[in-house]
């Protein structure tokens, strides 16, 4: 049994509502059902009486909740006696990231247990945060792709999906899911870190047997997505992503073939002593992210 799902499963106990819950802890509503379905499994009782698409805490649920709270503030007064015993108050993280919707609540998980750290976060390309980084100007990296070099540690964690997003005019968007190859003929409006030799996005139409059409290569994803939002071309949507809300023209495509992705993962200095509270962020961020692979990994395995 996992804190995550502890923590998922009060929140559902909490609104006794699937999708609010899912909705407040930034997942697919499949996924907490899935969740849910596997603590109760592990239990062996239902916690939630199921009627129509309304649940409500079942006896053992409700007795569950009580005991799964007891253990969340436990663990939560640790944390606050073993911050005050570290004497790590004022301190403060820099970290690089990119954008994603799994930064939010990993962020706000940290401050829960540091509420006094200070995180100093900036988005900037790949290349300018490894310079930063050997400099000691930032403490961490979040990318996805990797950022390598003479004592970088780098750690990849998360696989992201990617998606095909075209503009809602074009004639791809008639289709929920394709074989890649279906674009070979199409405007590709490219994005790159502009560490890697090829991007990402080059490498999966590689895969799916063609040469992409490159008609545009830029280092910043929102404005390489706002440009097929305005019809100028295709592109691939990270899973992740939080700009498909600004992105009102466009449509979304799975993508059959081949397996596109790219890899969520963490950058520091391998010779260099952190701050402890520098440490235990970085910790923090291996254990959320590496979390969210496993809910991933089992999600895809019960597709």
């Amino acid at each position: 049994m996992q804190l995550l799902q502890l923590q998922y499963f009060l929140a559902v106990a909490k609104t006794e509502h699937m999708s609010k819950a899912a909705l407040s802890l930034n997942i697919t509503q499949s996924s907490l059902s899935k969740m849910i379905r596997r603590l109760e499994d592990e239990l062996g009782v239902p916690l939630f009486i199921r009627r129509g698409k309304s649940i409500h805490l079942s006896e053992y649920g409700r007795y569950f909740a009580k005991e799964a709270e007891k253990v969340i503030h436990i663990l939560e007064n640790a944390h606050e006696t073993i911050q005050e015993m570290a004497g790590i108050e004022g301190e403060q993280v820099t970290v690089s990231v990119m954008s994603s919707t799994i930064l939010p609540p990993v962020f706000r998980n940290f401050y829960k247990r540091r509420p006094n750290a200070r995180i100093h976060q900036t988005i900037l390309p790949d290349v300018i945060a490894k310079e930063k980084l050997i400099k000691g100007e930032i403490d961490l990296s979040i990318s996805n792709t990797p950022i390598t070099g003479e004592n970088i540690e780098w750690l990849p964690v998360v696989k992201e999906n990617l998606d095909l997003i075209v503009p809602k005019s074009h004639w791809l968007s008639q289709y929920d899911a394709i074989d890649l190859i279906e674009a070979k003929n199409e405007r590709f409006i490219s994005y790159k870190s502009g560490l890697e030799s090829i991007s990402n996005y080059e490498q999966c139409c590689l895969l799916a047997g063609f040469q992409p059409n490159i008609v545009f290569e830029g280092t910043e994803l929102s404005i390489v997505l706002q440009l097929v939002n305005e019809g100028e071309g295709i592109t691939f949507y990270p899973q992740f992503s939080f700009l498909g809300e600004q992105l009102p023209n466009t449509k979304r495509i799975e993508i059959i073939s081949p397996e596109c992705y790219q890899m969520v993962g963490f950058a520091w200095m391998k010779n260099r002593e952190y701050p402890y509270v520098v440490k235990q962020f970085r910790q923090h961020m291996i254990q959320q992210f590496t979390e969210i692979q496993q809910l991933n990994i089992t999600s895809e395995q019960h597709k």
